[in-house]
């Protein structure tokens, strides 16, 4: 019976070799048609449940209802048998975030990262400098600014009111506080009633933390005021939102070649 058993232990260890991996140990897999954990009908990656007709044809189950729950392909019910198969396929499939290259460390299944891609703080943004090159994530762009482009940008203070003097053809003007180094970009664009002045922060997309701003811009004793959110950009931005801006009349400032601004931003609560 000892010998049985030593017999039987010995063949499986002798599989485990053969197939060069233990029962339980993980596999790399290479998918050679990328496409084929997307959904039929709106081609995006299915995500848990994941539904399929009597045919076998697959579908997320937001796509059963827009189609009424009928098959595109073969026009059979579709929404009411789960794929198993395919969602454990999806369980089990494990890859990282695709922000890993600049710093994330997350790695999760297929269903997880449709919800943390889009609101991923690693997200790339780009040096404002239109002839830079670098990339990164919104921390390391701030390291990287101020340690190449040294006195480029106008320092300031959350909460205190500074100066910005535009003369004609200035485009932008790139900000960073001194607070955390977060770089902000304001726009100065010709409109055609007027120039539109806006501030936008150069950070991720999906940002939690948001910021406030106030623009004024004076002239003999009259006043235009502007207080409204940032918006995240990616990088440098030729043309402002159309909400958000303070429009300064072509006649505001007369014949004066200079645009003074008195802005001030702070972290919203």
């Amino acid at each position: 019976m000892a010998d049985s058993r030593a017999s039987d232990a010995g063949s499986e260890r002798q599989r485990s070799l053969i197939s060069g991996r233990g029962k339980n140990e993980a596999m790399n897999v290479i998918f050679t048609d990328p496409q084929i954990l997307d959904c039929y009908i709106c081609c995006e990656r299915l995500s848990i449940p994941v539904f399929q007709c009597e045919n076998g044809h697959i579908s997320c189950s937001s796509c059963c209802t827009k189609i009424q729950n009928k098959c595109p392909s073969c026009s059979l019910a579709i929404g009411y048998i789960r794929c198993r198969a395919i969602e454990k396929v999806l369980e089990s499939i494990k890859v990282p975030c695709r922000n890993t290259v600049y710093g994330c460390k997350m790695t999760m299944s297929l269903n997880e990262i449709n919800d943390h891609e889009p609101s991923c703080t690693y997200e790339p943004c780009s040096c404002p400098f239109d002839d830079c090159t670098f990339v990164s994530s919104a921390e390391k762009l701030s390291l990287h600014f101020s340690k190449k482009h040294k006195n480029s940008a106008k320092s300031f203070s959350y909460n205190a009111r500074f100066t910005i003097c535009l003369n004609n053809g200035d485009s932008h003007r790139i900000l960073q506080a001194d607070n955390d180094g977060v770089l902000f970009f304001l726009s100065y664009t010709f409109e055609i009633f007027g120039n539109a002045v806006t501030v936008n922060r150069i950070g991720p997309l999906s940002s939690e933390k948001k910021f406030c701003y106030e623009i004024k811009a004076k002239t003999q004793g009259s006043v235009l005021s502007l207080q409204s959110i940032a918006k995240e950009i990616q990088g440098w931005s030729k043309v402002p939102p159309s909400k958000g801006s303070l429009l300064i009349p072509n006649e505001y400032f007369g014949s004066s070649a200079q645009t003074i601004l008195e802005i001030r931003i702070w972290p919203a609560h």
